[in-house]
């Protein structure tokens, strides 16, 4: 793989953008491309490090950098690597800006199986997607009545999910507005599949985190629409959503209810729960007082006491900070999220 010529492409798209216009205040951060051996960071090539992995910002020599795993992710359209890298690159920008109105990950692996909750998110969905499609206003008051009325009945986990939007579906929004003015076909594609995946009748209905990049992206780009201006404070406690409040009649809707939810819910729980049974009996357990500290939010879920993570985890074991590289099973402490007693892994041959 060709790190420097996939870089400087990239950065003659990235050249071309005014990242201020997409968001005030905002503006190119350094960034990286790597694999798992080598490392491409100002067009120069440098050995691979454990820190970079993943997709993500971080904080490397003193400043935040945005990096792309293009080994786990290939991605050959520097177009499109050019948005996916804004994204990242709001995520610095939103860490240099002491950003504090992150979800909690280890909270929202333990999101309440609430049927009825998930009937109206499905509902809300709909709308957004309605809205966003066929730039609708009514769609939009629709959307914001159902989720008032959730907020209210599960004040806890929405705010969760609000939180992820502030993140995640600010940085996407972010990401978006970039490559609208990099290529509005490609902008048109991405939108047009994201409005998909909020009308799926699938699993990722009960994914909080990942359904958070699209229904925050969307809910700004409505805004947008609107001729509204995104108030994103980073000082304030309130989320984005909270700080950009949509007026909602006050005349009730209806809720349809979808077989789906119910059905779909359930065969996850138990695939799910197969997938951790058949791990603790075949793995070998080791006894570890430690605090989860790394992890890949996108590739773990959690079933009673057990969190599955499939490609790695980070352990914080009395101030020492241990990797395994590989899919393992924690068993959590019974009154904590994130403390752990012990973990299961592939027993070692040998």
């Amino acid at each position: 793989m060709n790190l420097p010529a996939a870089y400087r492409a990239v950065d003659k798209v990235l050249d071309t953008l005014d990242f201020n216009a997409l968001f005030a205040g905002f503006h190119k951060y350094k960034y990286a491309l790597c694999t798992g051996s080598e490392i491409c960071l100002d067009g120069k090539m440098i050995p691979g490090q454990d820190l970079f992995r993943g997709n993500t910002a971080i904080e490397y020599n003193g400043e935040y950098l945005a990096i792309w795993n293009m080994e786990a992710d290939p991605v050959e359209d520097a177009e499109v690597l050019a948005y996916l890298l804004v994204h990242e690159m709001f995520h610095c920008h939103q860490r240099a800006h002491g950003e504090k109105r992150y979800p909690s990950d280890l909270a929202l692996l333990n999101y309440p199986g609430d049927i009825e909750n998930f009937q109206k998110k499905y509902n809300e969905n709909l709308c957004l997607a309605d809205s966003f499609e066929k730039n609708d206003e009514k769609s939009l008051r629709k959307f914001a009545w159902i989720r008032n009325m959730r907020m209210r009945l599960c004040t806890d986990v929405v705010q969760q999910e609000l939180e992820a939007e502030t993140i995640e579906g600010m940085a996407e929004y972010v990401g978006l507005k970039a490559l609208q003015s990099i290529n509005r076909k490609k902008f048109a594609n991405v939108t047009s599949d994201y409005i998909q995946k909020l009308r799926a009748q699938d699993r990722l209905l009960f994914d909080v985190r990942r359904i958070s990049y699209y229904s925050g992206a969307l809910c700004n780009l409505c805004l947008d629409n609107h001729g509204m201006e995104i108030r994103n404070d980073f000082a304030s406690k309130l989320t984005v959503y909270e700080q950009n409040p949509i007026a909602f009649d006050d005349a009730p809707i209806t809720i349809k209810h979808y077989d789906f939810v119910s059905s779909c819910y359930a065969e996850m729980i138990v695939e799910r729960e197969r997938v951790v049974t058949e791990c603790i009996e075949n793995w070998e357990y080791t006894a570890c007082n430690a605090l989860i500290c790394g992890y890949d939010p996108m590739n773990m879920f959690r079933v009673g006491i057990f969190i599955y993570c499939k490609y790695f985890v980070c352990l914080n074991v009395n101030g020492t900070v241990q990797t395994i590289h590989t899919s393992v099973v924690l068993q959590l402490d019974e009154n904590s999220n994130q403390t752990i007693v012990g973990y299961y892994c592939v027993k070692q041959h040998g």
